[in-house]
């Protein structure tokens, strides 16, 4: 394939930059703009040398790796300069002026792709990871480019080409082998929409995983919300005041606990008022805690009160703020929690609590699915798999199977089109 060139490194300025060559003349390409003193380049090891541009030179380090042992499965070779924007520049220049081709958003890793060297799902992994904004997110794009999402989905595969191959010979040997197939067929699928499901219902923890964890904050007035939330974020991101209603409107903040993103937002205190900016901003308090994944129910440990918010469906945690005053003690109890946000005492335990809710999910060699295509190519299959009726005809049964089959190749690659294998390199960046 044509050799090509891009910077791998961030832009900016930096102690060392990088400039990766891929395809069939990486290394004469190299050479001819590098010099190093050994008389053969070895792959795998480490050159000092010389890198000679038009217009200037820098001393630096070139390193070979050769197909197929390389990312790309291609000659590879990195130039490791200074960290200047316009050194990395003149170097890709150089390389052009010598043959190499510049490289496409994304290429680098579609031509490990393309060669074999990553399933569909690892490559994706690999944007993943670059665009984590968590421990917990690179954790999981990490397992994903080791490929244990492919295994899973390419062991299901495997279940039903091995079901369709029988069904198929059936077609031509319906005496010797119909009776043989055709019970075999409700074990299969059940085992395969078993794993199915499970996948599917790892997706929400997915979710939380890359995205992070929307924590609302609820509450009446003056109940410390906003001190809870400047002491949950480490900074005084909400006005305090003794005022009711002070928080008019939502409040964002985003932190990051035991490697585990946590994005809050505090809302306006809920009460009747005049004020017509007040109550708009009570209306969105209630529209975030629909959309919130955890609701902190912040209640006055000094008023006979009850929490405002309750659910069946999401994870709620009523703190009883001002224990500082009642004198309570601070603890955890389930999913109640006594606190002083006023002097930063339990705040921690809310803090694990919420992180422990994407940490309890993660499993050491388990997939996660984080990504919404790979959601939909498995509810897909699940559907075409819940439509395989054994009293129909083996050539109705096939239809269904083989479009299940289609559906999980979208995932590994196999039965991608050229327009989704495109546009998910599209949104990498260039040199990656």
């Amino acid at each position: 394939m044509k050799t090509i060139v891009a910077i791998s490194t961030p832009s900016g300025k930096g102690g060392i930059g990088i400039v990766r060559l891929s395809g069939d003349d990486a290394l004469a390409i190299a050479k001819s703009v590098f010099t190093v003193k050994s008389f053969s380049i070895e792959p795998n090891y480490m050159y000092f040398g010389t890198f000679s541009g038009k217009d200037f030179s820098d001393k630096g380090y070139l390193v070979y790796f050769k197909a197929p042992h390389s990312f790309t499965g291609e000659d590879v070779v990195e130039l490791q300069l200074h960290g200047g924007r316009r050194i990395l520049e003149g170097a890709v220049e150089e390389c052009i002026s010598h043959g190499a081709n510049a490289a496409e958003p994304g290429e680098f890793t579609k031509r490990a792709y393309l060669n074999g060297k990553l399933a569909l799902a690892d490559a994706e992994a690999v944007i993943d990871m670059i665009n984590a904004e968590s421990a917990a997110a690179v954790r999981a794009g990490y397992r994903q480019m080791q490929g244990y999402l492919a295994k899973e989905v390419s062991a299901l595969e495997d279940m039903l080409i091995n079901l369709i191959s029988a069904l198929e010979a059936s077609l031509d040997y319906p005496d010797e082998m119909e009776d043989e197939v055709l019970p075999s067929i409700p074990e299969v699928t059940k085992k395969v929409k078993d794993k199915l499901n499970a996948l599917i219902n790892s997706a929400r923890a997915g979710r939380l995983v890359k995205s992070g964890i929307n924590v609302a904050l609820i509450g009446k007035t003056n109940v410390g919300k906003s001190s809870l939330l400047n002491k949950l974020v480490g900074c005084d991101r909400a006005i305090v005041t003794d005022i009711a209603g002070t928080t008019r409107d939502t409040i964002e903040a985003a932190i990051e606990h035991k490697g585990v993103k946590i994005n809050f937002i505090d809302t306006a205190g809920i009460r009747q008022s005049d004020d017509m900016i007040e109550m708009a901003g009570v209306e969105r308090s209630k529209v975030s805690a629909k959309g919130a994944d955890v609701v902190i129910n912040v209640v006055d440990s000094a008023k006979d009160e009850k929490p405002l918010y309750t659910s069946d469906e999401k994870t709620v945690f009523n703190v009883y703020n001002k224990c500082d005053v009642t004198k309570q003690e601070i603890k955890r109890a389930g999913n109640d929690f006594f606190i002083s946000a006023k002097y930063d005492k339990g705040v921690s335990l809310i803090l694990d609590a919420i992180a422990d809710i994407c940490l309890d999910s993660e499993t050491e060699n388990g997939s996660t699915v984080t990504s919404a295509r790979h959601l939909a190519a498995l509810i897909s299959a699940k559907k075409s798999l819940d439509a395989v009726d054994v009293s129909q005809t083996t050539d109705c049964i096939l239809i269904d199977l083989k479009d299940a089959l289609s559906s999980l190749g979208e995932i590994t690659g196999k039965s991608a089109s050229e327009e989704v294998v495109d546009a998910i390199f599209k949104n990498f960046c260039v040199g990656k």
